[in-house]
């Protein structure tokens, strides 16, 4: 499993969003793609999903062009920019409908269903998606990300909006995904990057600016342990002390 990104360039009008980011991630586990908001982290999914396209550089899945998305994609599955599932839809009409997009034989659309429903704690499948609250439509929205089985997850804040208990239930079963899978899980929440990723990537301003181990990361840039050095690390590096 491998993700790479060399001098990815993207401007929207006069914003240069994505300044010549270059990063080669693989195996399995969870990369942390921290960042404050407007840093570009968002629009780094989006093409490496093929939802957008970069103006300069190149983007491999597993070895291929993402230009040849029909083979790249088959390997990926991206939660991005808070989608939400129809709301005149059971939540099984809503997997079934993902299922045939990502055109899965429907005898396994069955069996992956019946597994997350499971393993996400979904409410009764046979109610409308509209009914749900926005924990349960977030829990929905997983579902559907995971139902293909891919190897590498693209995953933007996905427990943006959700309280405590329900954020718990998400991070519980990503510790278990990452065992087996490559994860970009792309935050600002610092405290959830400690928890759940040993390797982050750090973006600002459309730059890459630092990316290593987090030990490494608050060995160089920080102070003090755990939370707290990855803390003065996020705030020395996006405030421009990229030395020490």
């Amino acid at each position: 499993m491998e993700i790479k990104a060399i001098n990815i360039t993207k401007s929207f009008k006069n914003n240069l969003a994505l300044n010549s980011i270059s990063f080669d991630i693989k195996g399995k586990g969870i990369i942390g793609y921290l960042g404050p908001n407007g840093a570009g982290k968002t629009t780094t999914l989006k093409i490496l999903s093929n939802l957008v396209r970069a103006d300069y550089g190149e983007a491999f899945i597993n070895g291929i062009n993402i230009k040849n998305y029909k083979i790249a994609l088959k390997y990926v599955s991206a939660l991005i920019d808070e989608p939400e599932p129809y709301d005149e839809m059971t939540i099984y009409e809503f997997l079934e409908f993902i299922g045939k997009l990502r055109e899965m034989d429907k005898v396994l659309i069955e069996k992956r269903i019946k597994k997350l429903v499971n393993e996400l704690n979904l409410e009764d499948i046979n109610k409308k998606c509209g009914q749900l609250s926005k924990g349960n439509r977030q829990r929905v929205v997983l579902a559907a990300v995971l139902l293909p089985d891919t190897d590498i997850l693209l995953l933007d804040e996905p427990t943006s909006g959700l309280d405590p208990a329900e954020a718990y239930d998400i991070k519980k079963l990503l510790k278990k995904l990452k065992k087996t899978k490559l994860i970009i899980l792309s935050s600002h929440l610092l405290n959830e990057i400690k928890e759940l990723c040993d390797y982050v990537i750090l973006l600002d301003k459309g730059k890459v600016i630092a990316q290593g181990s987090v030990k490494s990361i608050i060995k160089k840039f920080g102070s003090g342990k755990g939370e707290k050095g990855l803390e003065m690390a996020y705030i020395n590096l996006v405030r421009g002390k990229h030395e020490k």
